[in-house]
């Protein structure tokens, strides 16, 4: 897919709204409102040729898949028309959609920007200002992947978590340095992924029915035992304490859960580190259970991983049933995607 030659970049903004767009309603809790604001951002046409396409306004912990997959499509469909494009989304799940849209967009060439801001951007001192203005500019830059900017950062998307409910850099990649810094200038770092002629692969498609359970220490309820009765559930990840320890306790619960056909992904509850199934006992068990470890990945990233490796399965291969079908979506999460993990981290079992 071709490049455009202009004297200002064409970037297409979806609005999904978000804090950024939001305002106090009539018992002063913060809500979507209809007010356009874009264009509040000083000198932001002096940089880029900007169009705007607006999604339905909302707080991003109302955010679907449907919503994710509608974003995937719009950006596909529009890959030739423009530089880049920016994603103006709320904080709380801005880390699901960033990794959401890393899997269905594979071997991009083009920066996909999300942003948004702490601050109602009609508030006195909003961050959404700076954020849209260095987002709008990223999107014109020497990138190739979908990034977060946001505060004085560029995070790879798939690989960032939300630290903080409150401070202006909300967002942080704990086991990859951030890509780009922004202050009086934007500077790039040369690991991200550059900007390359490509055609980018489109996979649409993500399969909701996923649980992402984080284990507690001490309590007597087997929480994979309360999720047998869940007929709906096709993919579990599974957050187990340090390098991917499961409580005996749970087991037995976990076999069953395998033994129906769904695929589980383990991945560490630390910020640091990654899984290693092999190191303890208790870790091997899972492994010989049938469940196969994420190394790195943050939970959002492994979440929409099994969501897009659901979906693309049954899409790709709808008659694929029993082990193969299982070894087949193993492939998919266990392999790096967009730099998602790092493979390096893998222990032969």
């Amino acid at each position: 897919m071709g490049m455009i030659s202009s004297e200002l970049p064409r970037i297409l903004i979806l609005d999904t709204g978000g804090t950024i767009s939001q305002t106090a309603g009539a018992d002063g809790s913060l809500v979507p409102c209809s007010t356009e604001y874009i264009e509040m951002v000083p000198r932001l046409h002096e940089i880029a040729r900007l169009e705007v396409l607006r999604l339905e306004r909302m707080d991003s912990s109302d955010m679907t898949a449907a919503l994710r997959m509608e974003m995937a499509r719009l950006i596909y469909e529009n890959y030739d028309n423009y530089e880049g494009f920016v994603v103006i989304h709320g904080t709380d799940t801005m880390v699901d959609t960033a990794a959401a849209l890393s899997y269905m967009l594979q071997d991009l060439g083009k920066p996909v920007v999300l942003t948004g801001a702490q601050l109602p951007i009609f508030a006195p001192g909003p961050d959404g200002l700076n954020n849209l203005f260095y987002s709008v500019q990223t999107a014109s830059m020497d990138l190739g992947e979908v990034v977060i900017c946001f505060g004085d950062r560029i995070l790879r998307g798939n690989r960032s978590l939300k630290e903080n409910v409150h401070g202006f850099n909300a967002f942080h990649s704990f086991r990859v340095p951030a890509l780009g810094e922004l202050g009086v200038t934007v500077q790039l770092l040369d690991h991200r992924i550059h900007r390359r002629e490509s055609s980018p692969s489109l996979y649409p498609h993500l399969d909701s029915s996923v649980l992402y359970v984080t284990l507690t220490s001490g309590t007597t309820v087997s929480i994979l035992e309360s999720l047998l009765g869940a007929a709906d559930l096709r993919g579990l990840v599974l957050g187990c304490f340090g390098s991917g320890n499961l409580p005996a306790h749970e087991l037995p619960a976990l076999k069953k859960i395998l033994a129906r056909g769904v695929p589980v992904l383990v991945i560490t509850t630390c910020l640091k580190g990654n899984t290693i199934l092999s190191l303890y006992a208790s870790g091997r068990k899972v492994y010989n259970a049938g469940a196969r470890e994420g190394l790195d990945l943050t939970p959002s990233a492994a979440v929409q991983k099994m969501m897009y490796a659901l979906g693309r399965i049954e899409n790709e291969k709808p008659g694929l049933q029993g082990p193969a079908r299982q070894q087949a979506l193993y492939d998919l999460l266990t392999a790096s995607v967009s730099m998602d993990m790092d493979e390096s981290l893998r222990v032969s079992e």
